[in-house]
C-alpha cells in the first residue's frame, strides 16, 4: 500500500478506522464527568444529613415518648393523637 492509497479512504473506511478510538474517548470522558458528579453529590448529601441531625434526635425522643405514654401493663389506653398531644407539651 502506497501513501497515495492511504489518502484515498472512503467515508465508510474512515468511520470504521476511527470509530473505536472516538467511542473510547467519549466513554472515558463520560466516566470522568460522572465520577466528579457523584463525588459532588455525596458532599452535598453529607451536608444535608448533618443539617437533619437535630430533627432526627427530636423524632427519636418523640417516638420514645409516644411509645411510653399512657401504657398500663403493655396496653395502650389512649389514641395516637392524645399521645402526640401529651408529648408535645399538651395536657392539664
Amino acid at each position: 500500500m502506497t501513501d497515495e492509497d492511504r489518502k484515498k479512504m472512503t467515508p465508510r473506511e474512515m468511520l470504521r478506522a476511527h470509530a473505536y478510538p472516538v467511542l473510547a474517548a467519549v466513554s472515558t470522558v463520560t466516566l470522568v464527568i460522572t465520577t466528579f458528579s457523584v463525588i459532588d453529590a455525596s458532599k452535598s448529601l453529607k451536608e444535608a444529613s448533618k443539617s437533619l441531625e437535630p430533627i432526627s434526635i427530636w423524632a427519636k425522643t418523640q417516638n420514645d415518648c409516644v411509645e411510653k405514654t399512657f401504657r398500663i401493663g403493655q396496653r395502650d389506653t389512649r389514641g395516637l393523637s392524645s399521645k402526640v398531644w401529651s408529648c408535645n407539651g399538651g395536657g392539664d
